[in-house]
């Protein structure tokens, strides 16, 4: 009947709950709290943790809703396989008598519905009371607190600088009121604040399961599509892999443009947490020593072939991540963040994808692949001067925590420019925009570490010491523009810096009050604006050698040709990797 009634979720059988959680011993009350003796249904359940919805409407900015007063009560099973499978569609008509629009999301139960943030104290009284230090080192941990990224504070900061995913607006907002020229309220402030916290992730996003299909109750070890959000859109990983970096390890619908190539070790089954392997919950990045580490345990000879050859500084993702997809500009404006308006909405929509990544030497002298495009932040009161190449290194800080949802008062954040990839090179401020409001412009340079598949050829590096890489993108965000636009650039990078150049783009009609400041001022400042000098980024070039390296490499494959056996397919690609390992290898036999 419950089912008929399109409510089956109201029923739950005790003893297929326990297969699905598979923790012995634990009952409802352990995960949901409640009173387990209160026979009064209210009283039973005072206190009571559930999943809810983020509504957004006119009357409702991003706001927790509950699954019942948006008539989402079906059950927490995929309905499809893309990547909002699990976010619930709600009753039209409940959702209208609310003044809601649209569900913009599911959070679980250990998030705080009032700033969407994960709450340290629910999951103590929650999934502490079995597992209490995996808690304890989760709520300390880098990602548990987002140590990193509340570290930005100040967009006119040098280090670690401004950046695409913006200032952390938690416990932030009198600062970052004194930098904004024009009127910036608190409400405002909580929805970029709830926006923020939509990506960043607790126990359950990891641990919790629906999105395998094996039960709405379904618990375990985190797997790719946990790491992505669990198919509720565009959050955790899913964000800034996919949609900003656009190099993203799952890609398909999350990417865009959707279908990009996708990695061949995602293809193979390869987890996450096969490379990035969590210790006490600590997870280690591109610029840690333990995830380069990890391509040597499927591919020992190749890392060991590579560390004795010419390109012993190159790391693995620089040669074997092509095109890239996702934002192509990025501007920090007026816009319209959960319904609200806002001086910092986030006009990223530019979609569209890059060639090749553009090859930089890291702060440990090892070249890695990136994707320089323009960004800037409107309506500033202080001043970025031109930073030249900056990784993001974070100096030893206290940063605020929220004692109200469990965190410390304080906690202490560091990052050294070796224990990071990403980087940017502040342009300068600018202030000739129609507004006459200071303008802070820099070049993002995320670093492209997934997608990896094919290799770029040879030529894309060594045929010239100038780099090219081309850009092609598409604008579609209804609320700031009528219909959509589109555009594309070039990026030069050579010993004389970096160059945007051969921009074009069809007129854009901004939509109601918006203005082409707000989220296209690359139409309006020069076409140099972004381009940086005194910095060299060409790649060494020596044609003589290059043209000798290439034919003996080209008469050795030939000499392999009629090996089609499985030690021939070895030589030739330890040949692509050393050729002089290979040939000694080959004598040997």
């Amino acid at each position: 009947m419950l089912k008929s009634l399109g409510a089956e979720a109201m029923y739950l059988d005790p003893a297929q709950v326990d297969r699905e959680v598979n923790m012995p011993g634990v009952t409802c009350v352990d995960c949901h709290l409640g009173a387990a003796n209160e026979k009064d249904k209210e009283n039973a359940h005072r206190g009571m943790l559930r999943p809810f919805l983020v509504g957004v409407g006119p009357r409702v900015k991003g706001e927790a809703l509950s699954r019942q007063a948006a008539g989402a009560v079906k059950a927490l099973v995929p309905r499809s396989s893309d990547m909002e499978a699990l976010t619930p569609e709600g009753d039209p008509a409940k959702l209208a008598g609310l003044g809601i629009k649209a569900v913009a999301g599911i959070h679980w139960q250990d998030r705080d519905p009032k700033t969407f943030a994960f709450s340290p104290d629910i999951a103590r009284k929650t999934c502490g009371r079995c597992h209490a230090q995996e808690v304890q080192d989760y709520a300390s941990s880098e990602m548990g607190l987002l140590k990193h990224q509340r570290s930005f504070r100040k967009w006119s900061e040098q280090l670690p600088g401004p950046q695409n995913c913006g200032m952390w607006f938690g416990q932030n907002y009198d600062n970052l009121r004194s930098q904004t020229a024009v009127p910036y309220s608190e409400a405002q402030n909580d929805a970029s604040n709830r926006a923020c916290n939509m990506c960043h992730p607790g126990c359950n996003d990891c641990h919790y399961k629906p999105h395998a299909g094996t039960g709405s109750h379904s618990f375990g070890i985190p797997d790719t599509t946990s790491c992505y959000g669990g198919r509720r859109g565009t959050i955790c990983h899913a964000g800034p892999m996919d949609r900003r970096r656009g190099a993203g390890y799952f890609r398909g619908d999350y990417s865009f443009p959707p279908n990009l190539p996708q990695e061949a070790h995602f293809k193979a089954g390869i987890t996450c947490i096969d490379c990035h392997k969590p210790q006490h919950h600590q997870f280690g990045h591109l610029g840690s020593p333990q995830a380069r580490a990890a391509c040597a345990n499927c591919h020992a000879e190749i890392v060991k072939a590579v560390q004795s050859s010419a390109h012993a500084k190159v790391d693995c993702a620089t040669c074997h991540v092509t095109v890239v997809g996702a934002y192509q500009y990025t501007f920090w404006g007026p816009g319209v963040t959960f319904g609200v308006e806002t001086p910092y909405g986030k006009h990223k929509e530019y979609y569209g994808t890059r060639d090749l990544p553009t090859v930089i030497k890291n702060a440990d002298g090892r070249w890695i692949g990136v994707k320089p495009y323009p960004m800037a932040v409107m309506n500033q009161t202080a001043e970025l001067a031109p930073t030249g190449l900056m990784f993001r290194e974070i100096s030893k800080r206290r940063v605020p925590g929220n004692p109200s949802i469990g965190e410390p008062a304080f906690f202490e954040a560091v990052r050294g420019a070796r224990d990071v990839n990403d980087a940017y090179i502040g342009v300068g401020t600018r202030s000739d925009l129609p507004s006459r409001n200071k303008a802070i412009l820099w070049v993002q340079m995320d670093k492209m570490s997934h997608a990896l598949g094919k290799p770029r050829g040879c030529a894309t590096c060594h045929d010239s010491p100038t780099q090219v890489g081309r850009s092609e993108w598409n604008y579609f965000e209804k609320s700031d523009v009528k219909k959509p636009f589109k555009g594309s650039y070039k990026v030069l990078a050579d010993k004389d810096g970096l160059r945007f150049t051969e921009q074009v783009w069809e007129k854009p009609e901004p939509a109601g009050n918006r203005k082409l400041e707000d989220f296209a001022p690359f139409t309006l400042l020069p076409a140099s604006a972004w381009d940086v000098k005194g910095i060299n980024f060409s790649l060494p070039y020596d044609k003589k050698k290059t043209d000798a390296a290439r034919k003996e490499l080209d008469l050795f494959l030939a000499e392999l040709a009629g090996r089609k056996d499985a030690e021939g397919a070895r030589l030739r690609g330890i040949a692509y990797h050393n050729l002089e390992l290979a040939k000694s290898m080959l004598q040997k036999r």
